[in-house]
């Protein structure tokens, strides 16, 4: 199975594209869907027209929640570069861009969302532009409407494309999980 990662500026719509992609809820946590917002990091996975499986880790776009960003992106091969056609590149996607430059992630895709909303045009030009300056360079590009269903066979397509040029997943050998919390239960011994 592949994995990729969603980037990009809060409430630009990643776990409504990943919903539409996959019929699943990426959202866990009741809070996160009472207040519409992604809080936590959320999984959900989806078999393309190539018959091979792609799970997503939607992340959360708010500048509070970049910690919790870095750790979705931090082992994933590949990326969805998510930008709103009715807002633009925005601070947390430049932010979340600088972080996926820092790690070296060559492989992605841009969706401009919310066609539905907006001309996805000028969002498209700025974010290729962008991008362009950064370790993910010239990747493919297009405008859907997870509401409306436009872009979305063709987003299937760009993702098979995608995934295979991805790198094969390591089967074997030791597995990295990366920790994001520590807590440390001491007792007073164990503190003197």
């Amino acid at each position: 199975m592949h994995v990729l990662a969603t980037a990009g500026h809060v409430n630009h719509g990643k776990s409504t594209l990943v919903r539409a992609l996959t019929g699943m809820e990426p959202d866990r946590l009741t809070e996160e869907r009472r207040r519409g917002m992604t809080l936590d990091l959320g999984f959900a996975w989806t078999t393309l027209g190539n018959g091979r499986t792609v799970a997503f880790v939607d992340v959360p776009g708010h500048e509070r929640f970049i910690a919790t960003m870095l750790a979705g992106v931090g082992p994933v091969p590949g990326v969805v570069i998510v930008v709103a056609a009715d807002e633009g590149w925005c601070a947390q996607t430049a932010e979340h861009v600088a972080v996926l430059d820092s790690l070296g992630v060559q492989h992605g895709l841009l969706v401009v969302t919310r066609s539905d909303l907006a001309n996805p045009g000028p969002a498209l030009s700025e974010a290729r532009a962008r991008l362009a300056r950064t370790s993910l360079g010239q990747v493919e590009a297009l405008a859907v409407s997870a509401i409306t269903g436009a872009g979305l066979p063709l987003l299937r397509g760009a993702l098979e494309r995608l995934v295979s040029d991805l790198p094969e997943p390591v089967t074997h050998g030791r597995v990295r999980l990366f920790v994001t919390i520590v807590l440390s239960l001491c007792t007073g011994a164990e503190r003197s």
